[in-house]
């Protein structure tokens, strides 16, 4: 297992404040640790308008924001070709049918071959079909990366 960090922090947060809602709230008790309220200070100038959460939704600015996104990244691991080399072929073929069905075939690909990141709430589903199909070996994914999840 590898770690891979394409981009550096400065770089990951300049091109989520390009492409994300962010944060202004001067109240919200959590802001200091909300990855939102600090792409506000990263949206370039030359943007004349800014996507904004909707201060006005009534659990906005509080403890449990559905908008709050940790200011930490998160290590999630890249590609899973590894996985099915110790694995039966018929046990292999039953679990790549059934991903390709849950994420669809290009999804399932972009995971498998390590083009996009596989989040926590992904790496769990896998965790879990691979227990449900009887396979009781640890998952090998080929490398990970720490990146900011929105």
């Amino acid at each position: 297992m590898q770690t891979i960090i394409a981009k550096t922090k400065e770089e990951q947060i300049r091109e989520m404040a390009t492409k994300s809602a962010v944060c202004q709230s001067m109240s919200c008790p959590i802001r200091e640790h909300r990855l939102r309220y600090m792409l506000k200070d990263y949206v370039p100038e030359n943007f004349r308008i800014v996507t904004d959460v909707n201060l006005r939704k009534p659990k906005m600015q509080h403890k449990d924001c559905p908008q709050f996104c940790p200011d930490e990244p998160i290590r999630m691991p890249l590609g899973f070709k590894q996985l099915f080399y110790d694995m039966p072929g018929h046990l292999e073929r039953d679990i790549k049918n059934y991903f390709i069905n849950l994420f669809s075939r290009r999804r399932y690909y972009d995971y498998h071959c390590g083009r996009r990141p596989i989040t926590p709430d992904v790496e769990q589903l896998i965790c879990q079909a691979l227990l449900n199909f009887g396979w009781q070996q640890e998952p090998i994914f080929d490398a990970y990366t720490e990146e900011y999840q929105l």
